[in-house]
């Protein structure tokens, strides 16, 4: 059996980020196939990444994980510094943003530089973070990139651009995200293969709900993600609270997520926080909601828009991200807004259209099932790895 590695910035099961999640279940699906392990860091908290682990190895779920300490702290003032150069386009400043950037540990690059001959291929999760970067710059002959990219500032940096040719085989999340690599990146070309998230659909619907959820059963929406000013959470707190100003009704938002420190929120009755939650609890909830909402403006792909689908519930997504308007558009399960005139009248049609909300349900389910399936996704990966690694 060959033996295959992921490289992912935090790995843990109280971790739900979606690049640390979905890395995780792809990790313990292709454990079927290949013998895995997991090479991260010592961080729980991506901000400003502690070493709160011991760095050590483990297996958690059949996958050997090998963590590796977080040896600096980010300081903040000297990274906005930083920052502020590399916007600016001063390369000078790219080895130590990267390292400010984090999770600095470079007991893994000189694991990786030793020892990456044991692996058929090494998988790195999420292109932006020291990991990724550090490892990737040693040129390896077995390194396939899964990016998580989207079009945000950051990716324009110099020393991101000279990394993006270094992979030699891409796993894109979705067609916007392998797009925007090949046209501005000149990916194509490069072995690679779009779709490498599975999605389970629920066997039932759960019924029952935590209980202090329990008298909102039937008349709210849901969030499900980190509640910060990168997921573009604070618009959302905005318009549904304006929503309920100029709209009389008894509903609800349920969010689902840690909320970052220092967010300034509007507060509301009629919003309620669950922070950290198990998987069958906010499977219950999403089961339960009327709508998935996801006002996100950077995506590769949206693993909680696709579990929604499974669960038998429309989205409404931020239609400023492409990836997140493609995959409305393609499933019909759910719609796109620009602005919050667009977000209430969507929002409006979806609770007050019987018929058409029974379709968009049906709709979401058919994608999930047609292209989301973890048979699909472990047969889609499994064939790039076997032509890398012959």
């Amino acid at each position: 059996m060959k033996k295959i590695a992921f490289v992912v910035q935090r790995y843990a099961e109280n971790i739900n980020g979606g690049a640390e999640y979905h890395c995780r279940m792809l990790a313990e699906h292709m454990a079927a196939k290949y013998e895995v392990e997991v090479l991260t860091s010592t961080a729980l908290d991506y901000n400003p990444w502690d070493d709160y682990f011991y760095a050590c190895k483990t297996e958690i779920n059949g996958v050997t994980v090998r963590s590796f300490r977080v040896e600096m702290i980010r300081d903040e003032v000297k990274f906005a510094t930083l920052s502020d150069r590399m916007k600016r386009g001063d390369a000078d400043a790219s080895d130590e943003w990267i390292d400010q950037m984090g999770p600095y540990c470079p007991s893994f690059v000189e694991y990786i530089r030793d020892n990456y001959r044991n692996y058929a291929v090494i998988i790195f999760f999420t292109y932006s973070y020291y990991l990724t970067v550090r490892g990737l710059g040693l040129e390896l002959p077995n390194a396939i990139l899964l990016p998580t990219a989207h079009d945000e500032p950051n990716i324009n940096m110099p020393i991101y651009k000279e990394m993006f040719r270094k992979p030699v085989a891409y796993l894109y999340n979705s067609i916007e995200e392998r797009e925007l690599l090949e046209t501005r990146f000149g990916t194509k070309g490069i072995p690679s293969r779009t779709g490498c998230a599975g999605i389970v659909v629920p066997s039932d619907k759960r019924e029952f709900m935590p209980e202090r959820f329990k008298e909102y059963i039937g008349n709210y929406v849901c969030y499900v993600g980190r509640v910060s000013i990168g997921k573009n959470y604070k618009e959302l707190n905005r318009f549904f609270i304006e929503y309920k100003k100029r709209n009389l009704s008894d509903l609800k938002l349920i969010v689902i997520g840690k909320i970052d420190e220092g967010m300034k929120l509007f507060n509301s009755k009629d919003i309620i926080y669950t922070g950290f939650i198990s998987e069958d609890e906010k499977t219950a909830i999403m089961q339960n909601a009327n709508v998935l909402i996801n006002p996100s403006k950077f995506e590769s792909l949206s693993l909680v828009m696709l579990e929604s689908m499974a669960c038998n519930r429309p989205v409404l997504v931020n239609g400023r991200c492409e990836v997140l308007k493609g995959q409305c558009i393609r499933s019909n399960a759910g719609l796109y807004y620009m602005n919050y005139f667009e977000f209430e009248e969507a929002l409006n049609y979806i609770l007050e259209n019987n018929e058409s909300y029974e379709q968009m349900c049906e709709n979401g389910m058919s994608f999930v099932k047609d292209n989301y399936s973890w048979e699909h996704i472990v047969d889609n990966v499994s064939s790039l790895i076997e032509e890398i690694s012959g």
